[in-house]
C-alpha cells in the first residue's frame, strides 16, 4: 500500500489489505445541517447508546405502481418521519400502502388519503412540520434501549484511569454487507482508505485526527474485510435475505418485512442475526494475533458495519446507529462482539467516523436532544456538530472522556495567563472556579483557525465555558454539562449567537464578567462572579488574559450613547454638549479615547474629571460641508468599553457673523411656534428648518412670487407642532447660505 505501509508495524502481514470508508458528498454537507450527530442515553445498566440524527437528508421512497417519490427524511433510530421540502409529512396508506399525506390525531400521524403530489396539502388544512410529541419520542427511545442488558465484560476487568485511558492502538474492523438483491459496492476502495487511514499533512481521515488530537497516545488503524480487496476493488459479505426483509411489513407494500415495529423483537432478532452471519462468514479473515481488545474488557473494541445504499426512511434497522449485539454470542477469535456501529453507505466521511470513534472511547454527545431553545456547544467541538475536516473537542472533553490531558491547572489568582492552542499537549486550558458554586466552574482555551483541524471554525479566540458535574453530556440538558458562552447569551434560556463565541482583542470582545454581553452565569442564571479581561489578539502562537476576582461587577456607564451636531457653518465652533462617564467596583482608573477618521473636529475638555469618571464637554468645529462621524470609547481594565457616537454636519456659508446679522433677522427667538425671517440687502429663495439629527423637518412658507424682495421681505412660518428642543434654521440667499439657531419652547 506505498506510504500507508507505517500502519502495519504491529500487524501481521496476511496477504494484502485495503483500508474503507464512506466519503461525505458535498450534496450532503449541503442538505444538512447536522451530519449524523448522536445522542447519549445512559440507563441503569450502563449502557450508552449513540443516534444517528439527521435533518432534511435526502432519500427517495416508492409508490406501488412504481412510481418513485423524491422527499426528505428527519430524525434519528428512536424516531424519524418523511416529508417534503416544504415539511408536510408523509406515511404509507396502512390499507394501500400508497405513498399519502399524513394528519396528527391524538398523537398519532394517520392517513389523508390524499396521494402525494396529488394535491396541494395546504388546502386540506395540512400544517408543516406534523410529527408525534416530544414525550411519545422520549417513550419510543426509552422502550428501544429498555432491554439492553449489563455489558459483559469479563470476570475480574478493571476499567482504566481517566488519565491515559485511551492510550494505545484499537484496531478498528470495518465489515461490508450487501443484500441478497443487490449487486457490489462501487470500486473505491482507495478513496474510502484514504477516510479511514490517511495520515499525511492537511488530508483528513479518522486516523490522522485522533493520533493529532491525543498528541500521539491513541492510534486507530482500521483494517476492512471481507478479504479480496486491492486497490479499488471493494469485496462485501452477501446475506441470503433481500432488502425488504431488514424493512417494516406491510401487507400489501412490504409483505417480507419484519412485524411489530421498530421496538418488536423480529426487528431486534433480524438485525441481530444478520450481524451474526456477516461476523462468522468474516472471522477467518481476520488475523488471529490482531488484538481487538485494546483496553483488556473480553470484548472486541469496534466493529464498523458498512450497509450497502442510502439510509432508509421508514425502517429504523436500515437507518445508521450504534447498539449492542446482546441477543446473539458472536465472538471473534474469542472476544465477544458487543458494541456495533451499524453505518450505511452514503453519508459517512472522517468527520462522523471521528464523531462515532469518540462514543467508543466514551464520549457523550453534546447537543441537547429535546429541548432545542438554545444551543449549547455549536460547532466548536465534534461532538456537538461534524465540521469538514474533524473539528477538535473542547479541552474538557479531552481531558475527562479522551483521558489525553492529565490535569486542567485551576487559577486561585489574579494575574496574567498566557495559552497555547487546544492541539499542543501542555499549556492548553485553565479552568476558574466560580465562588457561588461548588459543583461548576469555568474552563478558558485557545481555538485557532490556522491549525489544520480548526480551519472550518467561525474564528479564533479565547473560548470560555462552564462545567456542571452533576451533568453528563448534554443530550437531556437542561442543565448542559457543557455550555460555550456567546454574545447575545444572556441566561441559559437566550440563543446569543454561538459563532461569536470566540473572545480576542481582533474582534472586540476582551471583557468577560457578570455585566460583559456576555454575562457570566451559572446553570441556574445566578451569577457566576468571575473576571477575564485583557484578552489578547490572535496574530501569534498563544493567547494572552487576565483574571482578577474581585472585578467580577466592574461596570461602566455613560449618560448617552450619540452626541448630535446639525450643519454647523464651516470655521465656526459649535455649542458644547456634554455627559458624565463612570462606573462601579473598578479597579483600575477611568481613561477616554476621541477615535476615528474625523476624529480631529471634535474637542473633548474635562471638568471634574477623576480617576472614577467625571464630566465630558464636546465641541465641533467642521472645516467642509460634509457629514463627520467619530467616537468616544470610555474604558477601565476589567470593564466593558463604553462607546459615545460623535455625528456632526457643516454647512457652507457665504458671508461673514457680522454681515449675517445685519443682513438676516429670524424672531421671535426663542419661540412657541411662529418664526418669522426678514432679509435686508439679500435675495432669499428658500428657508428650511432641521432638527439636531441634520433631518429637515419642515420648510417654512415660501416667500411670494418665489423670492423675498432685496429689502424687508419676511417669510414665516409655524412649528408649533414640533417638540420643545433646539433647531436649525437653513436660510439660502444670493450670497450663500446662513444657519441660525431656534429654541422652541
Amino acid at each position: 500500500m506505498g506510504a500507508k505501509i507505517h500502519i502495519y508495524f504491529n500487524r501481521p502481514t496476511k496477504k494484502n489489505r485495503t483500508f474503507a470508508v464512506i466519503k461525505k458528498t458535498s450534496k450532503f454537507f449541503n442538505v444538512m445541517k447536522k451530519i449524523y450527530v448522536m445522542i447519549v442515553f445512559v440507563l441503569a445498566y450502563g449502557f450508552s447508546a449513540y443516534a444517528h440524527y439527521a435533518e432534511n437528508y435526502p432519500i427517495t421512497v416508492t409508490q406501488p405502481d412504481g412510481t418513485v417519490v423524491e422527499c426528505f427524511t428527519t430524525g434519528d433510530e428512536f424516531y424519524r418521519w418523511v416529508h417534503d421540502e416544504n415539511g408536510f409529512t408523509f406515511i404509507q396508506d396502512p390499507q394501500t400502502g400508497v405513498v399519502v399525506y399524513a394528519k396528527l390525531e391524538n398523537d398519532e400521524l394517520v392517513s389523508t388519503g390524499h396521494r402525494v403530489g396529488s394535491i396541494d396539502p395546504a388546502t386540506i388544512g395540512l400544517t408543516p412540520w406534523q410529527i408525534i410529541s416530544a414525550e411519545k419520542r422520549m417513550q419510543l427511545r426509552t422502550e428501544f434501549l429498555n432491554n439492553i442488558p449489563e455489558k459483559p465484560v469479563k470476570e475480574g476487568y478493571q476499567a482504566r484511569p481517566r488519565s491515559g485511558k485511551n492510550n494505545g492502538t484499537l484496531n478498528n474492523l470495518v465489515i461490508y454487507i450487501r443484500f441478497a438483491d443487490e449487486s457490489e459496492f462501487p470500486p473505491v476502495g482507495n478513496t474510502h482508505n484514504g477516510f479511514f487511514n490517511e495520515d499525511e499533512p492537511g488530508k483528513s481521515s479518522m486516523f490522522a485526527y485522533f493520533k493529532d488530537l491525543s498528541n500521539g497516545k491513541t492510534l486507530i488503524p482500521s483494517t476492512f474485510y471481507p478479504e479480496g480487496c486491492f486497490d479499488d476493488i471493494i469485496v462485501s459479505y452477501q446475506d441470503i435475505y433481500p432488502r425488504s426483509y431488514f424493512q417494516p411489513y406491510h401487507a400489501t407494500a412490504n409483505p417480507d418485512g419484519y412485524k411489530g415495529g421498530d421496538n418488536g423483537n423480529e426487528r431486534t432478532q433480524r438485525e441481530h442475526q444478520l450481524l451474526k452471519r456477516t461476523v462468522e462468514a468474516v472471522e477467518n479473515d481476520i488475523p488471529e494475533d490482531l488484538d481487538l481488545d485494546f483496553n483488556g474488557d473480553g470484548l472486541v473494541d469496534n466493529i464498523c458495519f458498512v450497509v450497502r445504499g442510502k439510509p432508509d426512511g421508514w425502517a429504523s434497522l436500515l437507518w445508521p446507529h450504534r447498539w449492542a449485539l446482546y441477543t446473539e454470542d458472536v465472538r471473534i477469535h474469542g472476544k465477544r462482539v458487543w458494541d456495533f456501529n451499524f453505518l450505511l453507505e452514503n453519508g459517512l466521511g472522517a468527520s462522523v467516523l471521528s464523531h462515532e470513534m469518540f462514543h467508543t472511547l466514551g464520549a457523550p454527545d453534546l447537543y441537547r436532544y429535546s429541548n432545542n431553545t438554545i444551543d449549547p456547544v455549536g460547532r466548536w467541538d465534534l461532538m456537538c456538530a461534524n465540521a469538514n475536516p474533524p473539528q477538535s473537542t473542547t479541552a474538557w472533553m479531552k481531558y475527562k472522556y479522551g483521558g489525553w490531558i492529565d490535569e486542567i491547572p485551576e487559577i486561585p489568582e489574579n494575574g496574567e495567563f498566557t495559552l497555547n492552542n487546544v492541539w499542543s499537549e501542555t499549556n492548553n486550558a485553565y479552568k476558574i472556579l466560580s465562588p457561588n458554586s461548588t459543583t461548576e466552574f469555568f474552563i478558558v482555551e485557545y481555538r485557532d483557525r490556522s491549525v489544520y483541524w480548526d480551519s472550518g471554525l467561525p474564528g479564533s479566540g479565547l473560548l470560555i465555558y462552564r462545567i456542571n458535574t452533576k451533568a453528563g453530556g448534554n443530550a437531556d440538558g437542561p442543565p448542559d454539562e457543557l455550555y460555550i458562552f456567546r454574545p447575545g447569551g444572556m441566561n441559559n434560556t437566550t440563543p446569543g449567537n454561538i459563532n461569536s463565541a470566540h473572545f480576542s482583542e481582533d474582534v472586540g470582545r476582551t471583557v468577560f464578567n457578570n455585566f460583559s454581553n456576555p454575562p457570566c452565569f451559572l446553570s441556574n442564571n445566578n451569577p457566576g462572579s468571575i473576571a477575564i479581561f485583557n484578552i489578547g489578539g490572535t496574530r501569534g502562537e498563544t493567547m494572552t488574559f487576565s483574571v482578577d476576582f474581585d472585578m467580577a461587577t466592574a461596570q461602566l456607564f455613560v449618560t448617552t450613547n450619540e452626541l448630535i451636531f446639525a450643519d454647523i457653518p464651516i470655521g465656526t465652533t459649535s455649542q458644547p454638549q456634554t455627559f458624565f462617564a463612570y462606573g462601579n467596583h473598578l479597579g483600575y482608573p477611568i481613561t477616554y479615547e476621541v477615535s476615528d477618521n474625523d476624529s480631529n473636529v471634535f474637542t473633548v475638555t474635562e471638568s471634574g474629571w477623576k480617576d472614577d469618571g467625571g464630566l465630558l464637554s464636546v465641541t465641533f468645529t467642521p472645516d467642509a460641508n460634509k457629514i463627520y462621524i467619530a467616537k468616544i470609547t470610555i474604558n477601565s481594565l476589567g470593564a466593558v468599553p463604553k462607546t459615545v457616537t460623535l455625528k456632526g454636519s457643516g454647512s457652507t456659508v457665504a458671508i461673514g457673523e457680522q454681515d449675517a446679522t445685519s443682513k438676516i433677522a429670524i424672531y421671535p427667538n426663542p419661540t412657541e411656534g411662529e418664526i418669522q425671517v426678514t432679509s435686508y440687502e439679500l435675495q432669499v429663495t428658500s428657508v428650511e428648518i432641521f432638527d439636531v439629527m441634520g433631518r429637515m423637518v419642515t420648510p417654512l412658507n415660501p416667500p411670494e412670487g418665489g423670492r423675498l424682495p432685496s429689502f424687508g421681505g419676511v417669510g414665516g412660518g409655524n412649528i408649533s407642532h414640533l417638540p420643545n428642543g433646539i433647531y436649525f434654521v437653513r436660510i439660502q440667499t444670493d450670497e450663500g447660505v446662513v444657519v441660525r439657531k431656534v429654541v422652541k419652547r
